[in-house]
């Protein structure tokens, strides 16, 4: 799907972007990549190469970027709640706080 400049989507997705920005390591050209896919109105949990989470999620651009390019796991799960690389029982305190 693509959002229109301007619209509460696309604002919404921009916050998303820079929050993902903050919180997980990439590399300059990743990042630019990143940027230019949402700034073009994509959302930034979906891919142009229509690579699909294992319980048939589209996958965020930056995971199917890196997986498209050879690197399928790393710190950057850590995006995602339901990453392999957070413990349920540390999430579960997380959110009861």
């Amino acid at each position: 799907m693509r959002y229109r400049r301007g619209s509460v989507d696309y604002s919404v997705n921009l916050e998303s972007l820079r929050e993902m920005e903050e919180t997980v390591p990439m590399t300059l050209h990743e990042r630019e990549c990143l940027r230019n896919w949402v700034k073009g109105g994509h959302d930034i949990d979906s891919n142009p190469w229509h690579y699909f989470e294992p319980d048939h999620r589209e996958m965020n651009y930056l995971k199917a970027r890196r997986i498209l390019f050879g690197a399928s796991h790393g710190a950057w799960d850590t995006w995602e709640y339901d990453s392999p690389w957070v413990v349920a029982a540390e999430t579960k305190d997380f959110f009861d706080k």
